[in-house]
């Protein structure tokens, strides 16, 4: 028999009308993700509630909560640091296992040890059942303690947070918006310490997640991000044999990002494609991106990924000014409309040129008509912002 008085939030969020509510507002195709994301900040806000300080949310639910309702996306499962001692873990579970009716299958955390684990991080895993109002089983949630001796990242307490406009009845604290992207920055570095290509369908949700964060720091969040990237990797290589140099985990990143970048191609990696495809089906809230969405968002964070290879001042700022450069060639009301088409197709032909000059006709031949902010993103590099600035500036001006 399970306790409802022991929820943190009001039990109605949790019935059907509800999630169904919500699924066909923000144009989800499973009620379910929607429901277990509700449970996701739930059951963080037990954890909370029951360990304190000692708990710190990262990963995907963590990202949401800087996001506008309207832009977050599902989660279903829960990564969480944890600053405590880890055999006093097990307790402090069945304390909340307890608050609920001991019921003899919801809310029983269950430890877990993978029999072939793929890396020595400190990490325990649970897997805990809560109840489902939109489904017939068990909603069955994962829930990952990343084990930390001491925290110096930044963290922040988010006061008014929301999961589709249903509103936290706690303060969740969780990384901050440039500590996430200093993480997870760090999981596209395929082949060292970023996700494993068997997990490809974890990709897409780290790119969507990296969009969105990066358009809500700001210039002055760089140093958290630098050093979120800094003590993780140093956290993630002291538990690995094989080395790597955090200049090569930055090249990895950029190969990643490479492959999502060249959804728009006939010949795209077909392991990317599916992942995207996944992905829009389980996580994404409509409209989805489009191939040609994903080119840009994808050149977009590999441009902040170089100007941090760089050691460019603050790649942040950088990054501002190519947004800035974006919105210039917009011209999205329609008063503009004449003028924003001659200035697109003039600017588009500056742009192709200056890819030729780059030593890619290959690229700008296969480019040539597509959306002319993918060329911008295209075209963009740490070294030439205010060579392609100048050159929108005089289009304008003509």
């Amino acid at each position: 028999m399970i306790d409802y008085g022991a929820l943190i939030h009001d039990r109605k969020y949790f019935d059907q009308e509800h999630i169904l509510e919500r699924q066909a507002r923000y144009g989800f195709t499973q009620a379910g993700k929607v429901e277990a994301f509700l449970w996701d900040l739930e059951l963080f806000g037990q954890l909370q509630r029951t360990l304190g300080n000692q708990v710190v949310l990262k990963g995907g639910a963590a990202a949401q909560l800087f996001f506008a309702p309207e832009r977050q996306r599902t989660s279903v499962d829960i990564d969480v640091i944890y600053l405590g001692d880890a055999a006093l873990l097990p307790k402090a579970l069945a304390s909340i296992h307890d608050a609920f009716g001991k019921d003899d299958l919801y809310f029983k955390f269950s430890g877990h040890v993978p029999l072939s684990p793929k890396t020595k991080l400190p990490l325990e895993t649970y897997f805990v059942s809560v109840p489902t109002s939109t489904g017939r089983t068990p909603i069955n949630m994962k829930v990952d303690f990343h084990l930390m001796d001491g925290l110096d990242l930044q963290v922040v307490e988010i006061e008014g947070a929301s999961a589709f406009v249903i509103p936290l009845a706690f303060r969740p604290r969780c990384l901050s918006a440039g500590s996430l992207i200093g993480d997870k920055l760090l999981t596209l570095a395929q082949g060292s310490v970023g996700i494993p290509p068997e997990r490809e369908d974890d990709i897409p949700k780290q790119l969507y997640d990296l969009v969105g964060l990066s358009r809500v720091v700001e210039s002055q969040d760089f140093e958290a991000i630098r050093h979120a990237m800094g003590r993780l990797f140093e956290h993630e290589q002291s538990v690995r044999s094989e080395k790597v140099s955090i200049e090569r985990a930055l090249e990895q990143m950029v190969d990643q990002l490479e492959r999502y970048a060249g959804l728009d191609s006939h010949k795209s990696d077909k392991y990317a494609r599916v992942a995207v495809q996944n992905f829009r089906g389980n996580y994404e809230p409509r409209p989805f991106r489009d191939p040609i969405a994903w080119g840009v968002v994808s050149k977009r964070l590999e441009l902040l990924v170089k100007c941090i290879a760089a050691r460019m001042e603050n790649p942040v700022s950088y990054l501002r000014s190519a947004d800035r450069l974006e919105a210039m060639i917009a011209f999205k009301e329609e008063k503009f409309k004449e003028t924003r088409l001659k200035l697109q197709e003039l600017l588009r032909k500056e742009l192709l040129d200056v890819m030729r000059l780059q030593g890619r006709p290959e690229i700008a031949k296969r480019l040539k008509n597509t959306r002319v902010e993918r060329l911008l993103w295209e075209v963009l590099t740490p070294s030439n912002v205010q060579e392609i600035e100048g050159i929108i500036a005089s289009i304008s001006r003509a």
